[in-house]
């Protein structure tokens, strides 16, 4: 201790004990956190927590970990990630009043996975070939008509 004081023996038993408790509960909320990578999509963030984490959490060595098990992780987190993209869109288009093709699905989940999100299909009002063909002409007005 700095200044003259010197720890006693209560506060160095006490040190020692929060020292095994946080690691405790780091070592917890790692596993925690490593199942959840394994089981559910999840941020990058916890991604980067448990390679931060590993060494104080685990008994992972950082070569098993780079070369074996964070990869592992990146996969199933792809895996993870188009499964919800595409329940997402599959959510949503039964909101719809459009059906979709299983491609359509597809491509939809894919799009999402770039960045995107998947959007509800728009019913888009069917246009007559008289309508387009007539859609520079003036319109007659219909005052005169009923005269």
């Amino acid at each position: 201790m700095g200044g003259g004081q010197w720890e006693t023996q209560r506060e160095r038993k006490r040190s020692r004990e929060e020292e095994r408790e946080a690691k405790r509960r780091l070592q917890i909320e790692f596993a925690d956190k490593l199942w959840l990578a394994r089981n559910y999509p999840c941020d990058d963030m916890v991604l980067a927590w448990l390679s931060e984490n590993r060494a104080d959490a685990s008994k992972i060595g950082s070569s098993r970990w780079h070369l074996e098990t964070l990869p592992e992780l990146h996969k199933r987190q792809q895996q993870l990630r188009q499964a919800a993209a595409f329940q997402e869109v599959l959510d949503r288009a039964k909101c719809s009043t459009q059906t979709l093709t299983a491609a359509q699905v597809l491509s939809e989940a894919r799009s999402a996975d770039d960045g995107g999100f998947p959007q509800i299909p728009q019913d888009k009002p069917a246009e007559t070939k008289k309508r387009r063909a007539n859609a520079g002409k003036a319109q007659p007005s219909r005052k005169g008509a009923k005269a």
